[in-house]
């Protein structure tokens, strides 16, 4: 069985106060792009993990095999459903690692849907989801098509439905700078106590940022998707790394009409009026020594009626990388 996993941009990050479990309450609107990972999977008599790589650094994988969040997944459906499910997964990646793309949560929300097909195991969507929020935070967005908002500390997912919507082109950048996630969560914090903002953005209704980006989706407008998106830890991130700052404003210069970080960091989306606009956003000098991609957003449900999207315009900096190939004994 073969699965698209799909990489995922925040087009608005909210982030509020700590919580008592010591996560951030976020509040965002997250679209899905046609970057993404291909996920083979195969029922075998031991587990088994396979990575290819086409355009990035296997080597930030982690050593620890059973740390790997696809199979980790596997893990979790076998607790569940109280028996053994030996799966042979093999991964292509093209997902830059660590860049805030979502590249491993997506596998492993991958992992959890298509081993839940490929055992017959019945589990519902709403199920998945509950065990995806234990892999980690923007695992559940995953399980959903198109384009989410996701609340909570990424748990609480919900469809923003967007069936006829035009796709928004993108273009993707990572100048390879590793960006820590809780090192920037701490920044923006930081940031805020010193400025003395103790309320920050009001996470507890709906919020115009929300409709006005749903409705500039609906419409496929660029110029007015770049005035509705934001993240807040952006600024944090730019002040920490400022090489990302500084891919941020070629963007600009290569004429985006709007950027904004990616997650964390340190991938950086530049929203163009189209994919040509795009590729010659990718020729922009400044930009030549980055891993970048120019994709598109993925209608709600156009991986179920499709199959995978090919990205315009992929560029390799990384060549050459091994295959990982590890078998794992069952617990």
């Amino acid at each position: 069985m073969q699965y698209f996993s799909p990489a995922k941009v925040n087009l608005s990050l909210a982030v509020s106060g700590v919580r008592a479990d010591g996560f951030h309450d976020l509040d965002s609107v997250v679209t899905l792009v046609t970057l993404g990972d291909d996920v083979f999977l195969e029922q075998a008599e031991v587990t088994m993990l396979e990575m290819q790589s086409e355009w990035v650094e296997l080597a930030l994988m982690p050593e620890d095999i059973e740390r790997n969040l696809a199979v980790r997944a596997v893990r979790l459906l076998e607790r569940e459903v109280g028996k053994a499910l030996p799966t042979a997964i093999r991964i292509v990646k093209r997902i830059s690692l660590g860049g805030g793309l979502g590249g491993g949560s997506s596998n492993a929300a991958t992992v959890l849907k298509g081993v839940n097909e490929l055992w017959n195991l019945g589990l519902s969507v709403e199920r998945l989801c509950e065990l995806g929020a234990e892999l980690g935070s923007d695992v559940a967005l995953f399980l959903l098509d198109g384009t989410v908002r996701m609340r909570g500390r990424g748990e609480r997912v919900a469809r923003l439905n967007l069936p006829d919507a035009r796709p928004l082109s993108l273009v993707l950048v990572n100048d390879g700078t590793h960006c820590s996630t809780p090192q920037v969560y701490r920044a923006l914090d930081e940031d805020r106590a010193v400025a003395g903002d103790v309320a920050e953005k009001d996470l507890t209704n709906e919020g115009d940022f929300c409709n006005n980006l749903h409705l500039s989706l609906h419409k496929g407008e660029a110029k007015a998707v770049a005035e509705a998106v934001f993240n807040d830890l952006e600024s944090p991130c730019f002040r920490l790394f400022p090489r990302v700052q500084q891919t941020a404003e070629a963007l600009k210069a290569a004429g985006c009409e709007g950027v904004l970080l990616c997650g964390s960091g340190a991938t950086v989306c530049g929203i163009t009026d189209s994919p040509e606009m795009g590729e010659r956003v990718l020729a922009h000098p400044a930009l030549q020594n980055c891993w970048r991609a120019s994709v598109q957003t993925l209608p709600d449900g156009v991986m179920a009626a499709h199959g995978p999207l090919t990205p315009i315009v992929m560029v390799r900096i990384h060549v050459g990388q091994p295959v990982c190939l590890q078998r794992l004994e069952q617990n």
